[in-house]
């Protein structure tokens, strides 16, 4: 690699010196163009770029994934917050070490599944109504009000599954299983597996266990006629859409993935067990 972007999070401390930082590195070492940019276009990206470097935590490497979805431009993340389960790095110590890694091709690519969700009416969600959005690490439908709990029914490959009474329901992809879905008590994934996982958030009942579906199965989540008022759709916690009684909500595997830049020698098992010591 030898042409790169970086995606930063400006908000976060030491993010301006940082970034300076990379960028000189990069030049110094062989780098034959190092962009500074807050715009992530899919095609320019593609055009001018061999890596996209994300300098901030783990929202900033779904924020910039969710942009350059179908690009095939491998992001490479360092972490300047406190957790960080998706950058290669998380301490300024360790940066030298990615950059050569990625100026020398001595790193290794994962490609994590990603979710497209799309909202409509009825059962089957035969009218759209929205224009598909694109999760990395989950797509949640929630209460949008502090109403009664809300029923939900749910459809896998049209067939019916079950119904949920709850606050909402959590569709987590392995990538998104150490987010939101582990707080709702939902089980940690390989992040390098195929799957989908489907989380209740407080049912109101005795069988709260989350469920795992292959990546391919397409979910129907439908909002019964009886329920009040709208309930919220998030994507990633950055698109925020609504859909009321008798809508629908169907979530399926998307085509593009997401390709991590990993040094080599990390593991998941290794990082996990790094993040678990520090909580």
């Amino acid at each position: 690699m030898k042409r790169f972007w970086l995606f930063v999070n400006w908000k976060k401390e030491h993010a301006a010196e940082t970034a300076a930082f990379v960028r000189e590195w990069m030049l110094r070492h062989g780098a034959e163009s190092v962009v500074i940019t807050d715009e992530l276009d899919p095609e320019r990206i593609r055009e001018s770029a061999d890596c996209l470097i994300t300098l901030g935590g783990d929202g900033t490497i779904i924020r910039a994934s969710r942009r350059i979805a179908g690009s095939g431009i491998p992001i490479a993340g360092v972490n300047l917050g406190n957790l960080g389960y998706l950058t290669a790095v998380s301490s300024k110590a360790e940066i030298p070490e990615l950059l050569d890694a990625l100026l020398c091709d001595q790193y290794r690519i994962e490609n994590r599944m990603m979710l497209k969700g799309m909202l409509g009416e009825g059962e089957g969600c035969l009218n759209q109504v929205e224009k598909p959005h694109l999760a990395l690490n989950e797509i949640v439908l929630h209460r949008h009000t502090d109403a009664a709990a809300v029923e939900f029914r749910v459809l896998v490959n049209g067939a019916f599954l079950n119904e949920y009474k709850s606050d909402g329901i959590i569709i987590s992809t392995p990538t998104g299983s150490t987010a939101y879905n582990l707080s709702a008590g939902g089980p940690i994934v390989d992040p390098s597996a195929k799957m989908k996982i489907l989380t209740p958030i407080c049912p109101h009942a005795l069988n709260r266990s989350s469920i795992v579906l292959k990546a391919e199965d397409r979910l129907d989540i439908l909002i019964p006629p009886g329920n009040d008022g709208e309930i919220s759709v998030s994507f990633d916690g950055a698109v925020n859409l609504h859909v009321g009684p008798g809508g629908c909500v169907r979530i399926t595997e998307t085509e593009c993935t997401t390709p991590l830049v990993l040094l080599p020698g990390g593991t998941f098992l290794t990082q996990l067990r790094n993040k678990m010591t520090t909580l």
